[in-house]
């Protein structure tokens, strides 16, 4: 009754702020929203126990199940540690009801909330790679929820936030944008500016940059692809602080010995670089 009173109380609080689609309104209605819902009525309908369906969504279980585990195990060797807490995952009937329980929109494919990984049933008719990119992907935000919480992921840029998962799960959330894409926009000057701090209220976003989540996402998950290929050792020390929950710019200048501002410097560099050696003629 305690619980309903004050999901009951946020939502009415958020409404005017929401009707003027203000982030802060946004967070408030939705989460609220998420956490009033009862997931009561879901089951394990797979034999793997982790797995819990809404009615209806039994086969998209079915077809999650055999990505789970070789997703967890790989997330778990990426940050070189085990997951802090149970996994449990959420599969849905419907993309409305996806969006209710995750606080997210509808064109979301994946989403992790109050401590729980949910996917959206249009993934269902995605390749199975495809799938267990996003999976691989959701389960990793997870594993860093899990061992900072939200406090601790508000510290993280945005492009971290997501690119550290798109990097781990090779390309998870880019859709049809390449790396040539990606490049291509980073030499002409369209691209996202990696922040050293975070922000849980008003993160940067693909929107700030007027990128399509799938080019932020390509271009965040490069900028960290290339912090691990330029320092494998640095780039260990800086999931390591981040686990720990350290401010994110003293984080990264305590592991590579230098600021965020040089290596984005170095990492224009390296882009630049790349156009000019790429063969001529080719595509």
């Amino acid at each position: 009754m305690k619980k309903r009173w004050i999901a009951g109380l946020l939502i009415a609080v958020a409404l005017p702020a929401a009707a003027f689609f203000t982030p802060v309104g946004q967070m408030s209605f939705y989460g609220a929203r998420a956490w009033l819902s009862s997931k009561a009525h879901f089951t394990q309908c797979t034999p793997d126990p982790r797995i819990w369906c809404e009615p209806g969504a039994e086969a998209f279980g079915a077809a999650v199940a055999p990505l789970l585990p070789a997703a967890i195990a790989y997330d778990e060797q990426a940050f070189g540690m085990a997951y802090a807490a149970p996994v449990r995952v959420n599969v849905y009937a419907s993309d409305d009801s996806f969006s209710r329980y995750g606080a997210v929109a509808p064109r979301a494919a994946g989403v992790v909330v109050l401590g729980d990984v949910h996917l959206a049933p249009k993934m269902l008719s995605w390749p199975a790679g495809r799938m267990g990119a996003i999976v691989t992907h959701e389960l990793a935000h997870l594993h860093l929820v899990q061992r900072i919480g939200t406090a601790g992921i508000g510290k993280l840029p945005n492009w971290f936030w997501e690119g550290l998962p798109t990097y781990i799960s090779a390309g998870g959330g880019t859709g049809a944008v390449t790396r040539e894409d990606a490049v291509h926009a980073f030499v002409h000057g369209r691209h996202m500016v990696p922040e050293d701090d975070g922000s849980l209220l008003a993160p940067k976003q693909a929107p700030s940059y007027r990128l399509s989540h799938a080019m932020y996402y390509r271009q965040a998950s490069m900028l960290v692809g290339w912090m691990d290929d330029k320092d494998p050792a640095a780039f260990k020390r800086l999931l390591a602080a981040v686990g720990r929950g350290e401010a994110f710019a003293g984080a990264v200048s305590g592991a590579y010995g230098r600021p965020l501002e040089t290596l984005w410097g170095e990492f224009q560099q390296a882009m630049r670089a790349e156009i000019l050696n790429k063969p001529s003629g080719s595509a």
